[in-house]
């Protein structure tokens, strides 16, 4: 969301430079995540004055315009379709930079000299609107810098607002955090609303279908009212928000619903049709021509507002065609209303349209606000529009929504933040975010309904730590015993299970928890999932019951962009339904993926990334948390390779799978390479706990090092061999590895040879020759009668 420095600091009072305010704004929730200029792209452009236009010989659709720039006239080749003699307009002269970097630059057009250039809005950097120029206002002296002429020399802060804080989707809301960071309290706007004529409550009804749909619904008229365009400083507030100017009354809409959140909607009380406004679902068949000029088909989903018959607007979406305003509008019906946020959700996705209105209403506006919304939209129309609002306005909230109160221990929140403050700073903080708090030992805070996200005692605690400051929360002592729960131990895990990956060189991947069922349906068809009723899309039907289901189309991605060497990871959910007598559950995994090769250097040349890189990364990861060694065994997967597809054990427990995609699998998403991938539960070191480690001293003997080079049949598993190694070498083997794996016409068809590498030593002496002769004896011994094992020749 897009928000003005000077209106934040017009409601605050706070005159903080714009770097600080972008910081403190961050600090406390609301991440700043872009601070703009709005007189960024206006040296060297001033106000101009249209003098004379001429037809340019050979060109229908540019003119030349003669421009007093002040002390002179400027011929400028134009082609803007509104340009008019009289106007006054932003000429970029020579050497203006613009937006995109077009620099300007006398040129000659069709025979004709120009030295400048008139601008549309887009071009300066202040909206997208290249339609035509930009119209400024007559009164302006010709010269005059437009940075001035139109207090550009102002800031515009890019806010990433999470989807909770629908409170936040408003300058109120924005400058009520700010207000409370600063220890000041927000200025709102001060308006006498003068009304006079036949009140509204006799000219309009209101009636609502279901009060679950819409809780309240208020209507006003506004009577007399002129259309024409708004005065610059509502226009520069709408710009700098991203919203279009378009008339005095639609402005005036979009401004109050920036102000204060609640969205509002101006229907033409001539063209409505009727006396009666109800709000009702819609019937199967009806249709309504929406404001942006479609015929939509309307569902029981969507919300409407009805004349009593027909639609007149899709409620807290979009109004409809037939009775918006427009310059022969004199008389208006004022709607600010409440829906609630999931049929507003439902009714924007069954039209297929996304609105300012709609964005709000989906995350929750106040109920309780929406009168003063109404009242001072309608002060709005009385100073910009000359409009007399009638007296009175109909309010219909069947079943009022009430504040909450939540309770806050003191000494709690201090234990969870690790903090020192005191009650009366607790207290403050609430209370400058206009919370009503009272008690003394446990305090009783009362949460105004702009905040339907804070239900519960931690929700408090997040409070006072985001307008504390989370700079000024101390790192955790580990001393603190009880609040380590096992969710701060799952935390842990994710982070450290995080660290090992990078370090290995692995990218991380972040899913979005959707997948597409079809693709799930021939990776683990026998596997239940979790369905979507209502998907975005398609291809995002379902709740992913793997995470191979959304890593594969990444690599897929990744691999038509001609990134073909990848390590990837992804730690996430996997979600299922109730099944088999157990509930609904998810459970954190780990996903790694190769493809492609490794990179070269001067000593080492590429290889293909394998199943090595694979098992590699997990064996770190089992080293890491001191767990025992992964084992892989040799079972069947229906989307790997046949000769590639192992199960992933821990001990005795199995975890997750290991293997080579399937080619057709992968043909299937344009992937023309190899691919390794292994997915495997972290639950069981999440269970087990954060395990002791015992140090021991370094060894004070040398180790002797063996190795032996077995020829056994194909089908033996090395694993079985190494088992077979460390159990006759007993306590005398510190280490025993695989370094060497060679098939080929030496060893003959059916065959292959295994490089053993085992390391002798004890801690208490120096072993002799003799004693690792006699194991080495009993080793091959063992591995020829129970593998028909033999020892390789040189």
């Amino acid at each position: 969301m897009r928000v003005l420095y000077s209106w934040l600091r017009e409601l605050t009072g706070l005159d903080w430079s714009p770097e600080e305010m972008a910081e403190r704004l961050t600090l406390c929730g609301l991440s700043c995540e872009e601070v703009i200029h709005l007189g960024r792209n206006l040296d060297r452009v001033v106000v101009g004055e249209v003098i004379e236009l001429h037809p340019v010989e050979g060109a229908s659709k540019i003119q030349r315009a003669v421009v007093s720039v002040g002390e002179g006239r400027l011929d400028i080749v134009c082609g803007a379709p509104n340009v008019a003699v009289g106007q006054k307009v932003p000429v970029a002269l020579e050497g203006a930079r613009l937006e995109g970097g077009l620099e300007i630059r006398r040129a000659r057009i069709r025979g004709v000299e120009s030295a400048g250039m008139i601008c549309s809005e887009a071009e300066l950097g202040l909206s997208t609107d290249h339609s035509g120029i930009m119209v400024l206002d007559g009164e302006l002296r010709p010269g005059t810098p437009l940075m001035e002429a139109l207090d550009l020399d102002d800031y515009v802060f890019d806010l990433e607002i999470t989807p909770n804080r629908g409170d936040a989707w408003s300058l109120i809301g924005v400058a009520r955090d700010l207000a409370a960071v600063g220890g000041v309290t927000v200025r709102r706007p001060e308006f006498t609303l003068n009304e006079s004529g036949v009140p509204a409550a006799e000219t309009v009804s209101v009636e609502i279908e279901d009060p679950r749909d819409c809780p309240r619904f208020t209507a006003r008229i506004i009577r007399e009212v002129t259309v024409t365009s708004s005065p610059w400083w509502v226009r520069k507030r709408l710009l700098a928000c991203g919203v279009r100017p378009i008339n005095n009354v639609v402005d005036v809409t979009n401004l109050v619903m920036l102000e204060t959140g609640n969205p509002i909607h101006a229907f033409d009380l001539g063209r409505f049709g009727s006396d009666r406004v109800l709000v009702r679902r819609a019937r199967d068949g009806e249709t309504l021509v929406t404001l942006d000029g479609q015929e939509r088909k309307l569902t029981p989903e969507v919300l409407l507002i009805t004349d009593g018959a027909r639609p007149r607007a899709a409620a807290g979406v979009m109004g409809g065609e037939d009775s918006e305003v427009t310059l022969q509008t004199t008389d208006i019906l004022l709607e600010v209303a409440y829906f609630t946020p999931s049929v507003i959700r439902k009714s924007r996705r069954a039209l297929g349209i996304i609105s300012e209105a709609s964005h709000r209403f989906e995350r929750g506006v106040d109920p309780n606000n929406v009168p003063f919304a109404s009242a001072r939209a309608a002060a709005l129309f009385a100073e910009l529009c000359g409009a007399t609002p009638a007296p009175g306005y109909v309010d219909c909230y069947p079943e009022p929504i009430r504040p909450v109160t939540v309770s806050l221990r003191p000494d709690r929140c201090n234990r969870i933040l690790g903090t020192a403050l005191s009650v009366d700073r607790m207290r403050a903080i609430l209370t400058g975010l206009e919370f009503d708090v009272g008690g003394q030992g446990t305090l009783e805070v009362t949460v105004p309904t702009f905040r339907h996200d804070i239900t519960r005692e931690i929700d408090l605690i997040e409070e006072v730590a985001r307008i504390e400051g989370y700079d000024k929360i101390p790192d955790a002592d580990r001393s603190i015993g009880p609040l380590f729960t096992p969710i701060h131990w799952r935390d842990r895990c994710i982070d450290e299970l995080r660290q090992v990956m990078t370090g290995a060189g692995f990218d991380e991947i972040v899913g979005h928890g959707l997948a597409d069922g079809n693709l799930a349906d021939r990776l683990h068809p026998d596997l239940p999932r979790v369905r979507i009723l209502n998907p975005v899309s398609e291809d995002l039907n379902i709740v992913r019951n793997s995470l191979v289901v959304g890593a594969l189309p990444v690599v897929a991605h990744n691999v038509a962009h001609r990134e073909v060497n990848l390590r990837l990871f992804e730690i996430g959910k996997a979600y299922f339904p109730p099944a088999d007598g157990r509930d609904w559950y998810e459970e954190l995994r780990l996903l790694v993926a190769v493809t492609g090769q490794t990179d070269g250097d001067w000593r080492t040349r590429p290889r293909p990334l394998d199943f090595y890189d694979v098992s590699g990364a997990l064996q770190l990861v089992a080293r890491h948390f001191h767990a025992p060694a992964f084992s892989f065994r040799d079972e069947g997967c229906s989307w790997l390779e046949t000769a590639g597809s192992f199960a992933v054990y821990l001990g005795d427990r199995a975890v997750g799978y290991a293997g080579l995609v399937k080619q057709d699998l992968c043909r299937r998403l344009d992937i023309k390479q190899p691919v390794w991938l292994a997915e495997i539960s972290i639950m069981p070191f999440i269970e087990g706990g954060r395990r002791e480690v015992a140090f021991e001293p370094l060894p004070a003997f040398p180790a002797a090092p063996r190795d032996l080079a077995l020829v056994i049949e194909e089908s033996v598993r090395v694993e079985e061999v190494l088992r077979l190694v460390r159990e006759t070498a007993g306590e005398l083997a510190e280490r025993v590895d695989v370094f060497d794996l060679y098939t080929g016409k030496q060893v003959g068809e059916g065959r292959k040879s295994v490089g053993i590498s085992i390391v002798y030593r004890v801690a208490d002496r120096s072993l002799t020759g003799e004693e690792i002769d006699a194991v080495q004896a009993r080793i091959l011994a063992v591995v020829k009668d129970k593998l028909g094992a033999e020892v390789r020749d040189a």
